[in-house]
């Protein structure tokens, strides 16, 4: 038997299962990105409290996981993901910050509606519950920068949405961690007054443009356009073509009905709102005022918002819909759903004595410390989470949208599917909850031997992951083999939107 390997001998960017960091236990790898891997862990001690995510940052001492733990630590949201622990893991090449937030189950958003054919209503509910995560986050002076399909996740079983990602973020206050004239983000996503900015102030030596709640918003109305269309409107990038729609005399983009006439008008005239040229004109820059007209145009239009938003075919396409796709994936939804709501019967009727009543975790934000340092102590914050179990989404297009571009925050959706940003992991939607016997052929875009990671071993021409202490049957996205479970290995596709530190 080999002997078991310490924190000092493994490489941060593939823990392997049952390796401790902190107080939580690695019991599985789920994605990669730009600047942090996420891995499935438990807190020792409290298994029966489910999974969680943990996020380590791929470079030593990475600032950025101390913003993110602060701005995350401000926003109270039931679309936002919550933050339960942050710490340090030591390692010979440096002590790499983790972050510690609830597992979501969910699929990025464009996924979510390329396997099913959403209605108008459907998309308004959606976008609403995304305005109201901006809202929490632009009342505590923050701002996200980086609002887009693939850092969105919806959850399969009630299409709740949620807000991912949030690395990228800024709050006020915050000091500066790059030098680049524009912050971190997405080109694609970019408001038409950043770019100006970039124009303007292209060669002063110290400008930075500071992203607003008006940033956020054009960011959504961009994915809006997206979701609704299947395709982008033209870029907000100056140098690229069709641009031009988007100067001050500009006409903006086409109206989505254009593109698709199923869209209803009320969606249609919020996203034109949303992606106003004139940043005023995106709701005032308050998120509230988005997230209640989404709401009052899903209570309040006809019956025609009800139809599916895109065409019948036999295969998936452009604005295009497989009928056989969108019916296994209803019949997954509504399994999910009474899958959610069995357990929550079986816990009420449950006795009292016998439920485990696990001790709730203090996490302390960082302005909370500060201010206990001069006040003499204040109360920490109580932070108690929901908890979610997680399984990897596979896409249902061919490869991901170049203009989506890379991940600047965690992939809390791995928190995965890639939390949501990361690495793609083979989908769970045409699978049960119990693993399957391991493929003949490993799956597209899957790593091929030689298999050089650590902890990757090689099975059918493909590298997989075993996964420790999980014999048959396999449960989640492992696939049985041998008498193990093993998870497939991807490579890192995406590119980076932000710098190292």
């Amino acid at each position: 038997m080999g002997k078991r390997l310490s924190s000092l001998e493994v490489d941060p960017l593939s823990l392997p299962p049952g390796m401790r960091v902190g107080s939580w236990r690695i019991r599985g790898w789920r994605g990669r990105g730009a600047y942090g891997t996420v891995y499935r862990a438990e807190r020792e001690g409290r298994e029966a409290a489910g999974p969680f995510a943990l996020k380590l940052a791929i470079y030593p001492r990475d600032e950025r996981f101390a913003r993110e733990a602060e701005l995350l630590s401000r926003i109270h949201s039931r679309h936002v993901p919550r933050l339960h622990d942050q710490g340090l893991w030591e390692h010979p090449s440096g002590a790499f910050p983790f972050l510690v937030l609830d597992w979501v189950e969910g699929v990025p958003l464009y996924e979510w509606a390329a396997r099913r054919n959403p209605s108008s209503r459907q998309v308004l509910r959606l976008l609403s519950q995304v305005a109201w995560a901006l809202d929490a986050t632009h009342r505590v002076g923050g701002v996200h920068r980086d609002v887009k399909g693939e850092n969105v996740l919806v959850r399969p079983a009630d299409a709740h949405a949620f807000l991912m990602d949030f690395g990228a973020g800024d709050y006020k206050g915050a000091a500066t961690l790059t030098s680049r004239l524009l912050p971190p983000g997405t080109a694609a996503y970019r408001s038409p007054e950043a770019w100006s900015f970039q124009r303007v102030f292209s060669r002063h030596p110290t400008a930075h443009y500071e992203a607003s709640a008006c940033d956020d918003l054009f960011a959504l109305g961009i994915t809006a356009y997206r979701l609704v269309t299947d395709e982008y409107p033209p870029p907000t990038c100056p140098e690229e073509r069709g641009a031009e729609v988007w100067r001050e005399e500009g006409d903006g983009p086409l109206p989505a009905r254009a593109l698709n006439p199923k869209v209803c008008p009320d969606l249609e005239g919020l996203i034109l709102r949303l992606l106003a040229v004139p940043p005023v004109e995106r709701f005032n820059g308050q998120a509230q005022e988005a997230a209640e007209a989404l709401e009052r145009a899903v209570a309040s239009v006809g019956p025609e918002a009800d139809a599916p938003l895109f065409l019948w075919d036999s295969s998936s396409g452009s604005r295009r819909r497989a009928l056989a796709v969108v019916r296994r994936a209803a019949e997954r939804d509504a399994a999910a759903k009474a899958e959610i709501e069995r357990r929550e019967l079986e816990e009420k009727s449950r006795p009292e004595a016998a439920i485990e009543q696990p001790r709730p975790h203090v996490f302390t934000p960082v302005w909370v410390r500060r201010a206990a340092a001069s006040l003499g102590g204040l109360a920490a914050l109580l932070v108690v989470a929901w908890l979610y179990g997680a399984r990897g989404m596979e896409r249902a297009t061919s490869g991901s949208d170049s203009r989506e571009g890379g991940i600047v925050a965690v992939g809390d959706g791995a928190i995965a599917a890639p939390v949501s940003t990361l690495a793609p992991m083979p989908t769970a939607e045409s699978r049960s909850a119990v693993g399957l016997p391991m493929r003949e052929k490993p799956f597209e875009g899957q790593r091929k031997p030689p298999c050089t990671r650590h902890g990757e071993v090689e099975i059918r021409d493909g590298c997989w992951y075993r996964l420790a202490d999980a014999p048959p049957p396999c449960k989640e996205d492992a696939y049985d083999w041998n008498g193990a479970c093993y998870l497939p290995s991807f490579p890192t596709r995406r590119q980076p939107t932000s710098d190292p530190p």
